[in-house]
Formats: C-alpha cells, sequence, structure tokens
C-alpha cells in the first residue's frame, strides 16, 4: 500500500534532537531572514513554524526548549504567542549581539543567509566551537508534515484553478504582464497566501522568463510556471500552452518531454537517489538525439524541492546524491529547449510514499491549444 507518513512537528524535533545527540551538540541557533521564497530554505519556519516578517533567531536544545528573538521589535508579542513564552524583540540588526551568548558544543543553521558581517558577529559571540549543522538539520528533518502534505494538496488544487482561469483569459493582444497579474490575484482569490508566477510567451524561447509587456500573438506558445504557497507550503505545476494550432513539430517535441517527465517520476521510491530521476529523463531525451541540450548551458536541473521552510531533498541533478524518504515532496519538471521546437515546459509536483511516488496534480501536463 503506497502510504505517507504522519509526521507532526513534534516528531520532527525529537529527530533533530536525536541528531544533534550523534553529533554531540547541545544547542542550535536558527536563522530567518524574513524572507520565504519557493526555492531557498528557513529552517526557522521548518522547525517551529513561525513565519518571521523580519530577521529572527531561535535556540533549541537537546531538551526541546526553545527561545525567540525577532525583528522588528513589536512583532515580539505574536512571537510569544507563537512559542507559548517570551519573545525579545529588537528594532537594529546589531542589537541580536546582546542576545547572543557562548556555551560549549553550540551549532548554527541558516547563517548563510544572514549578511556577512552580521552572521560572523554573532557565530563569534556562540563560541569557538560553533559550527555549521545545515545539512545534517534538514537530512533528519527532510519528510514534509502531515499538515505541510495538506496544503501543498490544497495549493497544487489552486495552482491546477489558476491555470485553468489562464486559458479562459487568452487572447492576441493581451500583453503578458497583464495576463500574470490576473492569474495571480486568481490563484490568491482562491487562498493561496503567496504566489510565485513566470510566464512569457513568443513563436520560440530560449527559456522561461519573467513576464514583459508584449502582447500575447496567434503563433505564440506560452510558457508558464505557477507557484501558489498555502500556509507557507509551495508548489509547482509547469504548463506550455500554444495559442492557435502549432507548428507540426510542436506536438511530437512536447510529447517526449511528457514521456521523459514520466520516466523520471517512474523512478521515485524510498531509498532511490535524487540524480537516478534526472539521470532517466536525460537518458529518454538523449536516446532521442538530444544528448547536447540535456546538459549545461541548456539544462541544470530536473526538478527541485519544494516549500518555505525546508527545500530538501534539493534538485532533481545528476550530482545529487540524496537518497529519497517517504513524505518528501519536490516537482519533476524536464523543462527542455529542443532545437526543433525551443523551450517547453511540463511537470508535476509529487509526494514520496512508501512504495512510490503519489502525483499531487490531478491532471497531467500536455500541450494545450487555446483558439483566438
Amino acid at each position: 500500500m503506497n502510504t505517507i507518513p504522519h509526521i507532526t512537528r513534534t516528531d520532527r524535533r525529537r529527530a533533530l534532537a536525536a541528531a544533534m545527540a550523534a553529533h554531540g551538540i547541545e544547542r542550535l541557533v536558527l536563522a530567518s531572514t524574513g524572507l520565504h521564497m519557493i526555492d531557498l530554505p528557513n529552517p526557522l519556519l521548518h522547525l517551529t513554524g513561525f513565519r518571521s516578517i523580519g530577521p529572527a533567531l531561535v535556540t533549541f536544545d537537546r531538551h526541546g526548549d526553545i527561545t525567540a528573538m525577532v525583528m522588528p521589535a513589536d512583532d515580539a508579542g505574536r512571537a510569544a504567542r507563537h512559542f507559548g513564552g517570551d519573545a525579545a524583540g529588537v528594532d537594529e540588526a546589531t542589537d541580536i549581539l546582546g542576545h547572543m551568548s557562548s556555551a560549549p558544543h553550540t551549532a548554527t543553521v541558516g547563517f548563510g543567509a544572514l549578511p556577512h558581517r552580521l552572521a560572523g558577529s554573532i557565530t563569534a559571540r556562540l563560541g569557538e566551537d560553533a559550527r555549521s549543522f545545515d545539512d545534517a538539520f534538514y537530512a533528519a528533518t527532510s519528510p514534509k508534515l502531515h499538515e505541510e502534505i495538506t496544503a501543498a494538496s490544497r495549493a497544487t488544487a489552486i495552482a491546477e484553478a489558476g491555470y485553468e482561469h489562464m486559458k479562459a483569459l487568452i487572447r492576441p493582444g493581451l500583453r503578458e504582464c497583464d495576463l500574470a497579474v490576473a492569474v495571480n490575484l486568481f490563484m490568491k482569490a482562491q487562498g493561496a497566501d503567496d504566489s510565485f508566477l513566470m510566464l512569457n510567451a513568443g513563436p520560440r524561447a530560449d527559456a522561461v522568463m519573467p513576464s514583459s509587456e508584449r502582447p500575447l500573438e496567434e503563433g505564440d506558445l506560452i510558457l508558464v510556471e505557477l507557484s501558489p504557497s498555502v500556509e507557507g507550503q509551495f508548489v509547482q505545476i509547469c504548463r506550455t500552452v500554444a495559442i492557435g494550432e502549432p507548428a507540426p513539430e510542436i506536438a511530437p517535441g512536447y510529447e517526449l518531454l511528457v514521456q521523459a517527465m514520466r520516466a523520471g517520476i517512474s523512478k521515485v521510491k524510498p531509498g532511490v537517489r535524487m540524480g537516478e530521476i534526472c539521470g532517466a529523463i536525460d537518458d529518454l531525451l538523449s536516446e532521442a538525439g538530444f544528448a547536447q541540450y540535456s546538459r549545461p548551458p541548456f539544462i541544470r536541473r530536473r526538478g527541485h524541492g519544494l516549500g518555505a521552510g525546508s527545500t530538501h531533498p534539493g534538485d532533481v541533478a545528476v550530482d545529487n546524491d540524496t537518497a529519497l524518504e517517504a513524505g518528501m515532496v519536490f516537482i519533476v519538471h524536464p523543462n527542455q529547449f529542443l532545437p526543433t521546437t525551443g523551450y517547453m515546459m511540463c511537470g508535476e509536483p509529487l509526494v514520496v510514499g512508501e512504495a512510490g511516488p503519489l502525483v499531487l496534480s490531478s491532471r497531467e501536463a500536455r500541450l494545450d491549444v487555446v483558439t483566438p
């Protein structure tokens, strides 16, 4: 039976405490920049569920005790309510140093995202043996919580609804940027708390790009990544739409990408390396004669982790040796430039089940055609 583990935030903290004990760590200091983005991890959010509005630090010890410090100072009340205790608040980043103290066996997570000088000053306050614990932190806490998977499912439904809404709006003369704004507003009206959207169009593209003021035209291919977030959990679907009947080479080229996506998804199960998923996609495209276009500078990855807390297991890339675990969430997208068609996109978000992949989207990507 292809089940998903029901993991709670308490389970995540216990797993982290066990990892700390195994590495001889007594205290962690986790940092957040206050940015919550689809492709950047936020360890503070990942561990505690607290979405800071500015830079924040949390200390976590092996007994599970948590203390928090946030910017700006007037956000301390909200932090205290979230953590069920006191939280310090400051208005200047340098005031953070006054709340840091040295202690043996301390490690840090997320300091690479902080301003270099601030991160160095805090680390110096923590003690000479303070070291980065990022890799061990994400490895110990990589499966998504039950609530995060539920949010990912809701976000995927919003992405699919946004895509259908986008198709209904398409008409020659409408600017790319206006279409993008309309889709983002629609997804937020459906319950998305954030959205990352890439959308561009043209008869032939080298890559997906941010939207411009260019009007849509008959004969265009619209490339779109729809990436809404629900309760801080991002997902993504990748799609391609033709305005009017596409050129004869487009449909077979797109079907090849969909077949490659299926080949990658079919490899997903616990214990498989992320690199093997990318390899399955690359192999199929290479056998079709596109080996040259299945490596840099044409392609770097075939998907990536999803979230605003953790993006583990990282990129679907040949050099990623991360082994899959049940409960991980990521997207497989063999988005590809082909010399016959230009760049096209397809991609589906999924959860790793105990026996294989569980795709979150209800309809697999296909080349859609909108008649002007």
